[in-house]
């Protein structure tokens, strides 16, 4: 059992709880799902559940944690991991090795398994996680989608007691989401395996889960079947029935224009030929499958990546010769990982950062930090450390730095990564009224409920090329993971 008593932790460097006296269990075979909004001590209560706290993430600890009767205190994480296996909210803070083979391997030979047991297990979660076509591939040159499947089976390869997740299906496809979750319910109810859970999309997986715990503020406010607390997450608006969506049909002029794209890596073409139109004031989504180059696609926009063959025009003019930094004024893009954005002392300077490389008057300053914080809701974080926010609140900063410079198109790579509902419903509010502001908005996602909600036009990008994606189709797939819900 892994049991926390009267358990408060504040992080090095703070004077303020990040968790505050929590009493929780968890015992073998149960399925647990937390939720809660971002902030609320989610990501920190896995830390303590397998010795990552204190002996990673320094702090001061009162009351008690154990696992199995082992006192985290005393237990290092290494002498854990066999019991409790954690799947982290980014990928790259868990991948170690440089190829996906031996990133499967790594955890296994650390517990001292057998040789041929490795090589079994090695393939069997290969297969299942559609990773063989990888083994000899690089892994900083997979997507962040690939990633998050090579850092799960990695962990599920390792067979613990306990298997704790924070927020494992956000770079995942749909299909992908749906089989992951589908083996975590089959190891939790034929091999006994005790899962954790951590999501904000509610949706997919409230029907695996038998009880749910419910933190605010550090705090578990709720903790019970999901039929009890189902209720209290509607009235804190965690939950939400689906927002009727009406996309306009109506045609504006082009002002991002791809014609023929053609890039690969090396081997086979990501994109093939592919040719797109963004429409000045419309708030396009771009799905798909992972790998499937969506990414990739994005970063052509903006000049990060250059095309093999074919072109970019923005506003009628080839971007060939224009350089990343005298479109970044123009053309916002905001990556999948946000710690890339984050590199300052305080969100204060972040922002100061953006605007002093923009060239943007100081004397409008002021004026854009607040409007940029405010509608991120983030003021408060004005003088923090920004790498010590949680998920959802460092892919709100990193936002933050790209708003504030007020470009006229917005490229969003997995913006609602991390995002609880509410703050998810708060982007979307920032977006349209962008739009109503003349602002054009990209984004590439897989939570196909937000695309349902708020997109204007949807396409599929599938053999490095694009086609139309009908909303209704969005729509039937978000209705029928609600009714499954």
């Amino acid at each position: 059992m892994i049991r926390l008593e009267n358990f408060s932790f504040t992080y090095s460097g703070s004077t303020t709880p990040v968790l505050r006296n929590v009493d929780f269990e968890v015992g073998e075979g149960e399925f647990v799902l937390v939720v809660g909004l971002s902030g609320s001590g989610k990501s920190t209560l896995c830390r303590a559940m397998n010795g990552l706290i204190p002996h990673f993430y320094g702090g001061t600890i009162s009351g008690r944690a154990t696992v199995d009767g082992k006192d985290i205190r005393n237990t290092p994480p290494a002498k854990l991991a066999g019991t409790v296996g954690m799947v982290f909210q980014d990928p790259e803070n868990q991948l170690i090795m440089t190829n996906v083979e031996n990133e499967l391997a790594f955890g296994m030979e650390n517990l001292n398994l057998p040789r041929n047991e490795m090589k079994e297990r090695i393939i069997h979660y290969a297969d299942y996680f559609d990773l063989r076509r990888f083994f000899s591939r690089f892994i900083p040159e997979l997507s962040g989608g690939e990633k998050q499947k090579v850092a799960l089976a990695s962990i599920i390869a390792m067979r613990p007691r306990y298997i704790v997740l924070d927020e494992p299906t956000s770079q995942l496809d749909e299909e992908t989401s749906v089989l992951f979750l589908d083996h975590l319910w089959k190891l939790n109810q034929e091999q006994g395996v005790a899962i954790v859970l951590v999501e904000h999309r509610l949706e997919r997986c409230i029907r695996f889960a038998k009880r749910i715990v419910y933190m605010k503020d550090g705090r578990i406010e709720a903790d019970g079947p999901p039929a009890t607390v189902r209720t209290r997450l509607t009235a804190d608006g965690l939950m939400a029935e689906m927002r009727e969506n009406k996309p306009t049909s109506e045609w504006a002029d082009p002002v991002i224009v791809a014609k023929g794209l053609t890039f690969s890596y090396g081997n086979g073409h990501v994109l093939d030929g592919l040719d797109l139109e963004i429409r000045r004031g419309e708030i396009l989504a771009i799905i798909g499958a992972n790998g499937c180059g969506k990414s990739t696609l994005l970063k052509h926009l903006n000049g990060l990546l250059r095309p093999q063959s074919g072109e970019v025009e923005f506003e009628g003019r080839n971007i060939a010769d224009a350089t990343t930094a005298s479109l970044a004024n123009r053309i916002g893009y905001l990556g999948q990982n946000p710690n890339n954005y984050l590199f300052e002392d305080t969100l204060d300077k972040e922002l100061d950062f953006t605007l002093r490389n923009l060239k943007i008057d100081p004397a409008e300053w002021d004026e854009r930090k607040k409007w940029a914080m405010k509608v991120l809701n983030i003021e408060r974080f004005v003088q923090t450390f920004p790498r010590e926010l949680s998920c959802g609140e460092r892919e709100r900063a990193a936002l933050a730095s790209i708003l504030v410079g007020r470009p006229r198109i917005l490229v969003l790579d997995e913006p609602t990564r991390g995002l609880d509902h509410g703050n998810k419903v708060k982007l979307a509010s920032i977006i349209h009224e962008l739009r109503r502001e003349g602002m054009t908005t990209v984004l590439v996602t897989h939570d196909y409920r937000f695309v349902a909600e708020h997109a204007t036009r949807v396409q599929y990008l599938r053999d490095g090329r694009l086609e139309d994606m009908p909303m209704e189709n969005v729509m039937s797939k978000v209705r029928e993971l609600c009714m499954e819900a």
